[in-house]
């Protein structure tokens, strides 16, 4: 029913048991950088929708140019069909995609599945990529399923 219970002849701080911290849930995007000698990783995640799907991209930047892995989840019900959203930072340009169709190369772009990625399972994934000159900082994808 919800209730925890300690029993009456227990002992101790509970503080004291517990090495984490609760996390804090947010419907806001999450990003997390890493460095690595001339190479910067950075994922974004958007919020997850009731339903749909969420967008997650994970960047490989090195000096003019990136190469950009998008992971496409589903929520609580298949997805038969989905489009990412994404703008370019100013300057980035796709050069090369696979596993996706793509409404343009500069600026805000859609992207479409494919044939044989659109059909996704409750709670399972997709990926697609695509390579780009310019810097991929700071593109936050959104997901909607069709």
């Amino acid at each position: 029913n919800g209730t925890i219970t300690m029993h009456t002849k227990a002992t101790g701080n509970l503080s004291q048991w517990r090495d984490w911290t609760t996390p804090t849930l947010t419907d806001s995007p999450t990003t997390t950088t890493t460095t690595t000698g001339n190479t910067t990783t950075t994922t974004t995640t958007t919020s997850q929708q009731p339903g749909g799907c969420t967008a997650s991209v994970s960047l490989n930047q090195w000096t003019g140019g990136f190469v950009a892995t998008v992971k496409v989840t589903a929520g609580s019900t298949p997805l038969n069909g989905w489009t990412v959203a994404m703008t370019l930072p100013s300057g980035a340009t796709i050069t090369n995609a696979w596993n996706v169709n793509r409404s343009g190369n500069t600026g805000a772009v859609n992207f479409t599945n494919v044939s044989f990625n659109g059909n996704v399972a409750a709670g399972q994934s997709t990926e697609f990529g695509y390579q780009a000159t310019g810097s991929g900082a700071g593109m936050t994808p959104t997901c909607a399923a069709r």
